[in-house]
């Protein structure tokens, strides 16, 4: 490693950390660059913990609870459903007592018949028969109603995209304008709540916000830092952009609560870093910046190979070497790959349609979330279509192994939905990791990677969503795979590609904002 830079950097993130490789490859980089480097995410379900990747420090801590704000529908649900209990809970509750009083009535109405023992009368009080089934009835008929109304009051509390919802927006943006995401959605300032003490402890002199959500952690702490005499350096690293997730199945409410809060704080970062050229250039025009983002691509490690030839040094933790061995597959089997993500828009199910035009091909998914609702239909689909024994589906590999996992497939695959804003400037990181690999890469047509797979000449395009467009342009690309595999022979063309070349932008960054500290 080499020697330590002045500094403290700490990285923040929204999730978990786990599968995130752009947010552990940033972490990890700049560790080794000297930067002293604490990465701060969010707790899993099990916990809270601490550790390292490489020589960067990694904090998970639990998302705090905030009291949930009364949404307009919310508030107007207390009128349509008057008699609603406080929560289901209670409902429930409620419920279950009535049961217990119902079968106490029914044990008292029965019981002198089926007395038999030495006892002729019972010595208990009680009023009239008729005047405790009336009164019984008269309570469970309420309760009813009641948990009926409750149920029907919380399921009016989803996330809705309606007119009460518009208003509500409407209404507080044109009242606080930017400042409106605290009353439409103010998960932010759990974020801060629940990092804001680890970031103090630890007195950053630059604080790297990884996506949209964490901007205004940073800002605001590095506002609290000045106020109390450091100058704390601020990086945005923009992975989206935030406007584009209109199309991404969230209310309009929701999404202008993010464009809302990104707006506001952007303003506080010293330096922005994005993913890709055409989303620099959009957040420049957005956002009226002085200067265009510093773009780092989500490219992966180098492929070096093995000098000791020990290939324990990178086996998966399912103790497979490659992919092929993975899957059980000889060498002269036809081998698709995806990794990443599991979603709809990710449109992993063209894949397994694309099975029945190609019936030689196996297609290998290394994903999250293995026993998903999604996962599980594309495992209804496979036996439907009968191509279930070419389906491979396991978890993710880390990202630091997964380039030499991969490159033993013939060719990757990144079907991804063509429309949405965010999917047509993507350069993601399955992208370059299928080229590292020395993989041929099969795009769908969404417009960044399309136009960078025919400029480069190492894949095919397919029309999105179409199956059998997908499956001819595999079978181009197995009919003559050399073709596209030369490409990665040209000089340097790797080189640009990897993770190591990104980084690099990101040490010059750091040494330009800390260029004081000695």
């Amino acid at each position: 490693m080499p020697e330590g830079r002045p500094g403290r950097v700490v990285m923040l993130v929204d999730n978990t950390i786990d599968g995130d490789s752009r947010v552990q490859k940033s972490a990890r980089a700049m560790a080794e660059a000297g930067w002293e480097v604490h990465l701060i995410g969010r707790a899993p379900s099990s916990g809270s913990d601490s550790y390292q990747i490489g020589d960067a420090h990694i904090h998970r801590l639990p998302l705090r609870r905030l009291p949930p704000r009364k949404t307009l529908r919310r508030r107007l649900s207390r009128l349509r459903y008057p008699l609603a209990y406080q929560n289901q809970d209670k409902a429930m509750l409620k419920t279950r007592s009535i049961k217990v009083i119902w079968a106490e009535l029914e044990m008292t109405k029965a019981a002198p018949a089926a007395r038999t023992g030495i006892s002729s009368e019972p010595r208990t009080k009680q009023l009239p028969m008729l005047a405790q089934r009336t009164a019984g009835k008269l309570r469970r008929t309420t309760i009813k109603v009641r948990a009926q109304q409750t149920k029907a009051r919380a399921g009016n509390w989803g996330d809705k995209d309606g007119a009460w919802e518009e208003v509500e927006r409407r209404f507080w943006s044109t009242a606080m304008g930017d400042r409106a995401w605290r009353r439409l959605d103010p998960l932010p300032l759990r974020y801060e709540l629940s990092y804001r003490d680890k970031i103090e402890e630890l007195q950053p002199d630059l604080i790297h916000a990884h996506d949209f959500r964490m901007i205004g952690v940073a800002a605001r702490a590095a506002v609290r830092a000045r106020q109390s005499g450091r100058d704390v350096k601020v990086v945005y690293d923009a992975h989206e952009f935030v406007p584009g997730l209109a199309q991404a199945n969230r209310s309009r409410k929701w999404l202008a609560s993010q464009v809302a809060y990104e707006r506001e704080h952007i303003g506080f970062a010293d330096a922005i870093v994005t993913v890709s050229p055409a989303l620099a250039e959009m957040l420049e025009t957005a956002h009226g910046l002085a200067e265009r983002p510093v773009v780092t691509l989500n490219a992966p490690p180098k492929l070096v190979p093995d000098a000791a030839g020990d290939g324990e040094a990178w086996t998966t933790p399912e103790g497979a070497l490659d992919v092929r061995e993975a899957c059980g597959l000889g060498p002269d089997v036809p081998l698709a790959v995806y990794c990443g993500g599991a979603a709809p828009q990710r449109c992993l199910h063209t894949i397994v349609e694309s099975l029945q035009h190609v019936p030689d091909v196996h297609a290998a998914f290394m994903i999250n979330n293995l026993d998903g609702d999604y996962v599980n239909s594309l495992r209804a689909l496979a036996a439907e279509l009968g191509v279930t024994d070419r389906v491979h589906l396991m978890p993710y590999v880390p990202y630091d192994v997964l380039v030499r996992f991969l490159s033993t497939a013939d060719v990757g695959i990144h079907p991804l939905r063509k429309g949405p804003v965010n999917h047509e400037v993507a350069l993601s990181t399955k992208f370059f990791e299928f080229m590292q690999a020395r993989l041929p890469v099969v795009v769908s047509d969404v417009k960044a990677m399309s136009d960078e797979v025919t400029r480069v000449g190492n894949g095919e395009v397919f029309r999105s969503e179409d199956s059998k467009d997908l499956a001819r342009a595999v079978g181009m690309i197995l009919n003559d795979r050399d073709r596209y595999t030369a490409t990665y022979d040209r000089p340097g063309m790797l080189d640009e590609w990897s993770w190591e070349a990104q980084a690099e932008k990101y040490v010059v960054l750091y040494e330009r904002l800390l260029k004081d500290l000695g």
